[in-house]
């Protein structure tokens, strides 16, 4: 049983709303700020970020987790945001963390940039008793990382990498903004992450290299006062999939419980935002043992209807790159009320990763749509938005309530016995063509002399393709059966580079057309399974609008 509880809220930073979520202990001891990565490796490390969080609040420490702004589920645009800024909002949420435990020690944790962010922040104050870096990465390391993976994706997309490396550091060195996977990459930032390096740490620190970027966590032993773990984990930041990170969280919790703790004291909460400011609201529902976490876009003037988002297996309410957010946020300027709840599981929502599945996803969606009607003037039409395993529950919820106006899927997989058997064979052809384009690369073949090239991954990538059990594939057969009555418009949209869209988009046409369902499909040239482009994000939500407005 659980000690504590989870609050979500907004805090303010220079008059912009950060989302925050805190879990708060009945009693503490302490209090740990952990200070999120940049662009998708913020949605990696997430669901480790929730898994510690809640085990220090277990054993008497609080622990707050906050989005930047213009990142996640906080306001703002991440193009436009003063990097400098970033800095200063590591600082205001200590000062919140402090202001609800006066004269408590506080704790900074954080990962891979953020890791140097935690460090600085340390640096920078004196009220911080010790500090935790997760596999931390230099700011010159992190940006040449982004350009490599925008790279290999480009090469998947068109065959060749559009522009070299040196190409695009010289757009971002002469002050130009680089769509890097959906996230626009201003030159601002680009500098500033160069000025963004290791430093000896003054305070008694844990610092964990995971068998990755040893160099530069050892850098931050200088000073005596930390050491370096030998634990080692995969590269959960940047894969697909949620992986073991038991042994990381719990390793860090045992070691901040270690160090001098104070009296404990009730937290003393400061007031919430008053309610004429909001523009979203964070809320939970649902079963108090496993609560579903979810933020409301309200929509702004008269609603003319409502919007349900339904994120995919591994990911949350903010999407890929942060779609869902901005897409949410987009309806909600044209009258839409959106809801945004995380799975199970997922996100922020009670639950570990393994309690995760399709049935209990669409239950929480039911639960969600319920919600969702209760709010909205009656009669109200509500559209529901999916992409990839959220599309599967999407379908089925229509099923269950075909009242609802209108389907928008998002690179939907193919469900039941419309499942073509080569699907997984295709996406090892793609997969295995990714890797075969690496292996023409000299430093892939020095990686593999120097053993760092993780065959483990690989392999799972080339041979455990998404298998279903055969009681999945009856659930889903038995929801198609039911869909076929559903009588309102349906969006397909599908990116041409996604190994699965060719499948997929050819089953539904013919299912759709068999039964009589109204339906129409946008395939958006070149695209991936998530749409990691600045260009094809503003295809998909211009045929996205289109369709629902």
């Amino acid at each position: 049983m659980s000690h504590f509880i989870q609050k979500s809220f907004f805090f303010t930073v220079d008059g912009n709303r950060l989302a925050a979520t805190c879990a708060l202990p009945a009693a503490a001891t302490g209090g740990a700020l952990l200070i999120p990565p940049f662009a998708e490796e913020r949605k990696g490390v997430l669901p480790v970020y929730v898994q510690t969080a809640r085990s220090l609040a277990d054993a008497g420490i609080a622990a707050l987790l906050f989005d930047f702004y213009g990142c996640g589920d906080s306001d703002g645009d991440f193009a436009s945001t003063d990097p400098v800024s970033f800095e200063i909002e590591c600082s205001a949420a200590l000062d919140w963390l402090s202001a609800t435990l006066p004269g408590l020690p506080l704790y900074v944790i954080g990962a891979r940039a953020g890791a140097l962010l935690a460090a600085r922040l340390a640096a920078a104050r004196g009220d911080v008793a010790a500090a935790v870096l997760w596999s931390p990465v230099s700011g010159a390391d992190f940006a040449r990382q982004l350009l490599q993976r925008h790279m290999v994706n480009d090469m998947v997309a068109y065959g060749k990498a559009r522009e070299s490396r040196s190409a695009l550091e010289a757009r971002l060195r002469q002050g130009q903004t680089v769509d890097l996977d959906g996230y626009p990459v201003s030159g601002a930032f680009y500098a500033w992450l160069q000025e963004l390096r290791p430093l000896p740490l003054e305070q008694p620190a844990l610092v964990f290299a995971g068998g990755h970027d040893a160099k530069t966590a050892e850098a931050f032993c200088g000073g005596g006062h930390a050491t370096l773990s030998d634990l080692r984990y995969p590269p959960f930041w940047n894969t697909v999939g949620h992986v073991d990170t038991r042994g990381l969280a719990a390793a860090t919790v045992a070691w901040l419980r270690a160090l001098p703790h104070g009296r404990a004291v009730a937290p003393c909460l400061p007031p919430a935002l008053p309610a004429s400011t909001q523009t979203a609201e964070l809320a939970t529902f649902g079963d108090p043992a496993m609560p579903i976490s979810v933020i409301w876009d309200l929509a702004a003037g008269p609603v003319r209807g409502g919007a349900l988002f339904l994120h995919g297996w591994s990911g949350d309410r903010t999407g890929p790159h942060r779609m869902f957010t901005r897409f949410a946020r987009l309806l909600a300027r044209n009258g839409f009320m959106c809801l945004r709840p995380d799975f199970s599981g997922r996100g922020l929502s009670g639950g570990g990763s393994g309690d995760a599945s399709i049935a209990l996803m669409t239950e929480n969606a039911q639960t969600a749509l319920d919600a969702l009607r209760r709010r909205l003037p009656t009669g109200s039409p509500i559209a529901v938005v999916g992409i990839c395993s959220g599309c599967k529950v999407a379908v089925t919820l229509a099923a269950r309530n075909p009242e609802i106006a209108k389907l928008l899927l998002w690179s939907p997989e193919s469900m039941g016995s419309l499942r073509s058997p080569a699907t997984g064979p295709r996406k090892t052809l793609a997969a295995l063509k990714s890797y075969a384009r690496k292996l023409l690369r000299p430093e892939t073949w020095r990686k593999l002399a120097a053993g760092k090239v993780q065959t483990g991954m690989v392999a799972k990538a080339l041979v455990k393709q998404e298998k279903r059990s055969a009681a999945e594939a009856i659930r889903e057969d038995a929801a198609l059966k039911l869909f076929r009555g559903f009588r309102n418009p349906v969006c397909f949209v599908f990116g041409g580079s996604d190994p699965d869209a060719p499948g997929s988009r050819a089953a539904y046409a013919r299912y759709c057309h068999a039964h009589g369902i109204p339906h129409e499909t946008h395939l958006i040239a070149h695209a991936g399974h998530s749409y990691y482009s600045e260009r094809w994000t503003r295809e998909l939500f211009e045929a996205s609008m289109a369709f629902l407005t």
